[in-house]
């Protein structure tokens, strides 16, 4: 790297700062059926972490009305929005600008409204704690590029780098609070579902759900998934099951302890609190239910795979899904791993041509554009990554190669100081950065 003159490092630092004040990379964007706007950058996050957010009307609707009537119970505006991504999994998470996200799987499998409800009082407790303020998250680990990412070229897998592979079969957990938290958020819950009139069974119900979901999925967690010789990846589809729905990413606390504080407050309640009962199942919505139902393509075989695939592929994808990459994503990834490359290109293509993309749909379009030696595609595709997903180390090393190799100078500017300022913190990013120096790629 040492090549690059000093200068060009201080004119680097200078652009990466002014990201701060471009509108583009700090700006609230408005949600069709909601009354409050979505910040970019939490929308990026959702995107590194290879879910989307569903942008169903109807269903954004819905979930502001469950959280408008949290915020009256409570007497004060959380100053947040309520986004469902696109994970058919349960789950629930809150980022740092205010988005509270209940996974797809959670709607699916939520057998009333009151449990729904639950999930939101909880992630409302962070955003009301200030939990989710900066420095106040756990970062457990972040892999360096998604399962299933392997596409085109004539060696198949080949194209994978052995230092890469482990970080693959890691599989992302975004963040976590400490157990602390966790049972602070689940009593201003019980609190808040009391006061909003839903029965505390919602929450109970929803912490037991978590309890299962997790315990099975924490067994899940193999990294014999892929494993690299001579740079050719084999792949173990039973250990990668699990990586299409991204099911193996979350650790959950204790749901016993849980459990035992939340039936702590209950006792104390009214008997006719106490009795309240379950509110009717909630609302069915398209998107919910397709999303949900990708996970058909969770497999222990080839031949089950294919089994799936054929069971998704005969339900139309609803209108509000279309142009979603969480969908096409996860088809070309499925019909890769069957080997119907023809097939998975055609829907890698459809990602590529989408708007909202993920960090694992760009590193693909890094690998496409890269070979094509079109140095506007290049360009284009280094700025839309920027756009859409943000800043992420993830990409970072591709697109210093890219940019290196393209002659696209002030890309290259920004990745190296980028890259520099990885040395300590991430020394794994800046060692692949300083690969590229020698001539590496980082394919």
């Amino acid at each position: 790297m040492n090549r690059l003159y000093v200068y060009l490092l201080t004119v680097a630092i200078g652009v990466m700062s002014g990201c701060a004040i471009d509108p583009k990379f700090l700006a609230h964007k408005p949600l069709v059926g909601s009354d409050r706007p979505v910040h970019i950058d939490d929308v990026r996050m959702m995107r590194q972490m290879e879910r989307t957010p569903v942008l169903d009307p109807a269903l954004i609707g819905y979930m502001q009305h469950i959280r408008q009537r949290l915020e009256t119970a409570w007497d004060e505006s959380c100053d947040c929005v309520v986004l469902v991504d696109s994970f058919g999994g349960y789950e629930a998470y809150s980022l740092p600008d205010k988005t509270i996200v209940l996974s797809a799987g959670l709607l699916a499998q939520a057998s009333s409204e009151d449990e729904i409800a639950a999930v939101m009082a909880h992630e409302l407790a962070h955003i009301y704690h200030g939990d989710n303020a900066s420095g106040s998250f756990q970062q457990v680990t972040t892999d360096a590029v998604k399962l299933g990412g392997w596409v085109a070229g004539g060696g198949a897998y080949a194209f994978f780098l052995s230092d890469t592979v482990d970080d693959l079969a890691q599989g992302q957990i975004y963040r976590k609070w400490n157990q602390e938290q966790e049972i602070t958020a689940d009593d201003f819950s019980a609190k808040l579902l009391v006061k909003a009139g839903y029965s505390i069974d919602g929450l109970k119900m929803a912490i037991r759900r978590l309890g299962q979901y997790s315990k099975g999925e924490l067994v899940a967690q193999d990294k014999r998934c892929i494993s690299s010789k001579n740079q050719q990846v084999s792949i173990n589809i039973q250990s990668c099951s699990k990586s299409l729905t991204e099911s193996d990413k979350t650790i959950y606390q204790s749901p016993e302890l849980r459990l035992q504080s939340v039936m702590m407050y209950t006792a104390g309640l009214t008997p006719d609190l106490r009795r309240r009962h379950l509110g009717d199942p909630p609302p069915k919505f398209p998107s919910v239910e397709y999303l949900f139902g990708l996970n058909d393509l969770v497999s222990s075989t080839h031949d089950e795979l294919r089994a799936g695939i054929a069971r998704v592929e005969e339900r139309q994808i609803p209108d509000t899904l279309y142009g979603n990459v969480a969908v096409t994503n996860k088809l070309a990834s499925a019909y890769f791993m069957v080997g119907d490359k023809e097939r998975g290109s055609s829907y890698l293509r459809k990602s590529f041509n989408s708007s909202g993309r993920t960090a694992w749909t760009f590193i693909n379009l890094f690998m496409d554009v890269d070979r094509s030696g079109d140095r506007n595609k290049v360009a284009k595709a280094l700025s839309d990554a920027q756009l859409e997903v943000g800043y992420t180390t993830k990409l970072l090393p591709f697109e210093y190669y890219l940019s290196k190799r393209h002659g696209l100078e002030i890309y290259e500017v920004e990745a190296f100081a980028r890259c520099m300022s990885n040395a300590v913190d991430d020394p794994a990013t800046y060692q692949r950065c300083a690969a590229v120096d020698h001539g590496g790629v980082v394919w």
